[in-house]
């Protein structure tokens, strides 16, 4: 309504004064009821049934409205979201409650909101109405203490943890603590190295990437170049990464003890950066390649403490492996060395077995030059063995395999592929019940998974 107007409708009801007692209190009135100055309560004539409390809770204060007029005034008026400035006469409403001066400002007392009569209601039901400003709701979240509060989030996937780190410092604080990232699954994924490098930087200690895909080259930031992760164990099984962001990730490692390579490239700067974790003593490099005689030197030279070694299926030369064999550490006790069809030897077993002194499992399975003086070696030298695996080596006589009973700690044995069913009954009972054939048809030496369990590496759970 046009100010004009409210002016005009204000001189006419000002001399009418009250026009009804209300039963209830409306707010659909565009200008409020005028209380004239003989009324001793100020609320009598705006709500018969309102108490006076419930008026003092709902006042402010603004400049009244400048009256051609200096008889009498009103006690109040429209109340708008404009600032109007007007000047008042000294009026006397109501000596107990209020107090009028020229140029001062004015009390209004506003009558409470129907709701009912703005917002609709479905039928049935009834609405309850919560005064926010005046209740004391308590954030119980935020008393609890932080061991309590980083017992709940252990729950909660990485994603959400991220979407939490938002909210507030405390929260950013509880989500990165290192409890929380130690054991990450980030399998069949495709990541940002800077993303691969502040999951790091958290203190993940078992980082599981099976088949995850790695974009960039390196996890470096351009601003901070010398950091070390407590990676310890990293499983890199059929993962796509380039050698520059591999290369940059184990440097980055002085902690390793497992780490599982399969299928990726390496080459000679890999195998330096591997050799500066000590405690590294588990190592897969199935079906790795760009493996040349300086990898083996750095292999076999440097990292002294592997125990579990798995190189089948590697793309090695002749002369690498004749020099794995001469030169393997003595600490071996796991090793796996299939699929070399024509450069294992009889020669690279009898070095093997003289070397490797420790051994308690052997798989030499796929190579088919090697005869029986393969197994008179292994019976010579290896006497702690408890598994062995000679699968599809076709040139050894399957009569051979019964001397392995003078063994006394063999307890498994795999041929695969050389001699049927009736044969396996023959030399089962040739070898005794200690003894099981068949039990293995993979090798499971370093390997992070094996059988069932494919949520864990190495025996550790993970966890997305």
């Amino acid at each position: 309504m046009e100010p004009s107007k409210v002016k005009e409708r204000y001189q006419a009801l000002k001399h009418q004064g009250p026009t009804r007692s209300l039963a209830r209190c409306d707010s659909t009135d565009l200008i409020p009821q005028i209380i004239p100055q003989n009324h001793i309560n100020v609320h009598s004539n705006i709500c018969s049934k309102a108490p006076e409390d419930l008026f003092d809770n709902r006042s402010t204060y603004f400049n009244g409205i400048d009256d051609d007029d200096d008889s009498q005034q009103p006690v109040s008026a429209r109340v708008s979201s404009a600032t109007i400035t007007r000047q008042l006469s000294s009026t006397s409403l109501n000596q107990s409650r209020m107090s009028l001066t020229e140029n001062g400002p004015l009390r209004i007392r506003f009558r409470p909101v129907d709701l009912s009569t703005i917002l609709p209601m479905k039928e049935n039901k009834t609405r309850t109405y919560v005064n926010v400003t005046n209740s004391k709701q308590k954030d119980y979240f935020n008393l609890l203490s932080d061991e309590l509060i980083l017992s709940i989030l252990k729950y909660l996937p990485r994603a959400s943890l991220a979407a939490m780190a938002q909210i507030c410092r405390r929260l950013r604080s509880l989500t990165y603590d290192p409890s929380l990232w130690c054991r990450i699954d980030m399998s069949r994924k495709h990541i940002e190295t800077c993303y691969l490098r502040d999951v790091l930087l958290r203190g993940t200690i078992i980082l599981k990437m099976y088949q995850t895909t790695v974009h960039g080259n390196s996890i470096y930031s351009p601003n901070r170049n010398t950091w070390f992760t407590k990676l310890q164990f990293l499983d890199l099984t059929l993962a796509t990464i380039s050698t520059d962001c591999l290369l940059s990730l184990i440097s980055a490692c002085r902690s390793l003890r497992k780490i599982s390579l399969e299928t990726l490239i390496l080459n000679s700067l890999i195998f330096e950066k591997l050799a500066l974790n000590p405690q590294l003593d588990t190592l897969n490099l199935t079906m790795c390649s760009g493996m040349d005689l300086d990898c083996c030197s750095i292999l076999t030279g440097q990292m002294r403490h592997l125990r579990y070694l798995n190189l089948g299926w590697t793309q090695l030369s002749e002369q690498c492996l004749h020099y794995i064999c001469r030169t393997i550490q003595a600490s071996i006790e796991h090793l796996t060395m299939t699929g070399f069809r024509q450069a294992m030897t009889d020669e690279c077993v009898e070095n093997l077995t003289r070397r490797a002194v420790r051994l308690r499992v052997l798989d030499l399975s796929d190579s088919s030059l090697i005869t029986d003086k393969s197994v008179t070696s292994v019976l010579r030298n290896c006497l702690h063995l408890e598994h062995i695996a000679f699968s599809r080596c076709y040139a050894i006589a399957p009569i051979t395999y019964a001397s392995l009973k003078q063994l006394r700690h063999l307890n498994s044995l795999d041929i695969f592929g050389v001699v049927d069913q009736r044969g396996l009954e023959k030399l089962n009972s040739l070898l005794g019940s200690s003894i099981i054939l068949n039990q293995q048809r993979f090798s499971y030496v370093a390997r992070p998974t094996y059988g069932v369990r494919r949520t864990a590496i190495w025996g550790l759970r993970t966890r997305p």
